[in-house]
């Protein structure tokens, strides 16, 4: 069985498939924006976690040893006592 791909016989049945495009296409560019906005959001947040945990390491904190571990991606030699 051939399909045509060309144009159908009713105008409106074209328009509307134009219509649907366009709304589709903007609903896409949209998405786009949408995600490069969460994106720009999570790496601030995550440049943020990153610093506050290095400020927090230097006051060598035994109760947030695990808190400075989990953001920095290293393990801490903690000795206790120390302020």
């Amino acid at each position: 069985m051939v399909v045509s791909l060309t144009s159908s016989s009713d105008p409106r049945e074209d328009m509307n498939i134009l219509e649907a495009n366009q709304y589709l296409c903007s609903q896409q560019e949209k998405s786009k924006q949408n995600f490069q906005d969460l994106t720009e959001k999570y790496l601030t947040s995550k440049a943020t976690a990153y610093t506050l945990a290095n400020h927090l390491q230097k006051y060598k904190c035994e109760e947030c040893k695990d808190l400075i571990e989990a953001v920095l991606g290293e393990e801490l030699p903690f000795e206790e006592g120390n302020l």
